[in-house]
């Protein structure tokens, strides 16, 4: 199917310009709007659903966004597929506020829930933290009819309406098979996860755990560090770890932490003696794999998960209809020294 972002790049132009050029609002050439109307018959372009109920209803609407610290890249690529909905959003009037958080505190994500609601938005979409008190919150606000998207950390099913983000559990299973595959199906391995509360982690863990007990008798987990995704902290336990038992033969990066890990193995001066495996691709992340430190990378595409987040928001609210799935995922993207460099596919916008 044809969306704008394929209208825009074929006239070289912005979605938002397209967006205007097709809904003949003001902003836009006659010179750029006929090109752009011409290019959208060719590939028989037909109006989404969503742009043409925003038209319609012409709701003065506002939706908040709660994002973990970008800090941490894979949520700063995350929020930048927020601010494209955001974006898109916006040319039918639709605010939406999206706030980054400076801690990874629960008080300060529910004093965000609180300011948003103050705001009067109509729902939000969040990386949750699984907490009692962020849950109580939620209810709250459910209760008082506000929609509740979580996006990449999920919750229990019955206090969201939809989750977006990834199969954790089934990546860290993708995860133990592919490193007790590079270690010959024998030894001893390390996990890192962020925090326990954060049901991502904890879901990863348990995927990772269960493949290696029911799969691979030739394998033992030799601890799990909980980094509270600080390198520093990684670094540390991880080389306390290391020195504590030369047995361990791969390690497992289920939060971020990833360069403090990578730079305890090195400060041994192991290399390739320990297969690693994380999550996410970044700048340093693609160097450590180009130099074989880190052996295989799980993407998860934050961009999409960012943006979709946002549209089934969007979607649940002014198309007054419940989404086909309370969840939506998406796919496992295994990256290599041969593939690390890829760019992630692309997806209609």
């Amino acid at each position: 199917m044809t969306t704008m972002k394929d209208i825009a790049k074929m006239a070289n132009t912005s979605i938002g310009t397209v967006d205007r050029a097709l809904n003949n609002k003001p902003g836009v050439s006659a010179k750029t709007r006929e090109r752009i109307m011409a290019i959208a018959e060719s590939l028989d372009y037909k109006p989404n659903r969503l742009g043409k109920a925003l038209v319609l209803r012409n709701k003065n609407m506002q939706l908040g966004f709660i994002i973990e610290p970008i800090t941490n890249p894979f949520f700063e690529e995350l929020k930048r597929g927020a601010e494209q909905m955001r974006d898109a959003l916006n040319e039918y009037g639709i605010t939406t506020h999206i706030f980054c958080m400076n801690t990874h505190e629960e008080n300060e994500m529910v004093e965000l829930l609180d300011r948003m609601s103050d705001m009067g938005v109509a729902g939000i979409a969040l990386n949750a933290i699984n907490s009692p008190v962020v849950i109580d919150k939620l209810v709250k606000l459910r209760e008082s009819g506000h929609r509740i998207v979580t996006c990449s950390t999920d919750i229990s099913r019955g206090y969201r309406d939809c989750f977006v983000g990834f199969c954790h559990e089934k990546s860290a299973r993708v995860a133990a098979e592919l490193l007790a595959k590079f270690t010959g199906k024998k030894g001893e391995f390390l996990v890192t996860i962020g925090y326990r509360y954060i049901m991502a982690h904890m879901q990863r863990l348990n995927g990772f755990e269960s493949k290696i007990k029911e799969e691979y008798p030739g394998i033992s987990l030799a601890g799990v560090l909980e980094v509270e995704e600080n390198d520093e902290i990684a670094f540390r336990e991880t080389l306390k770890a290391l020195e504590g038992n030369d047995r361990i033969n791969g390690i497992f990066i289920a939060g971020y932490g990833i360069k403090g890990v990578a730079k305890a193995v090195e400060v041994k001066n192991l290399g390739r003696d320990i297969k690693i495996i994380c999550y996410d691709n970044s700048a340093f992340v693609t160097d450590y794999v180009k130099k074989g430190v880190i052996d295989a990378v799980i993407c998860q595409d934050p961009e999409k998960q960012g943006y979709m987040a946002l549209k089934i928001l969007s979607d649940l609210i002014i198309g007054d209809k419940e989404v086909r799935s309370d969840t939506y995922t998406t796919s496992i993207d295994i990256r290599l020294c041969e593939n690390i460099d890829k760019d992630i596919q692309d997806w209609d916008i």
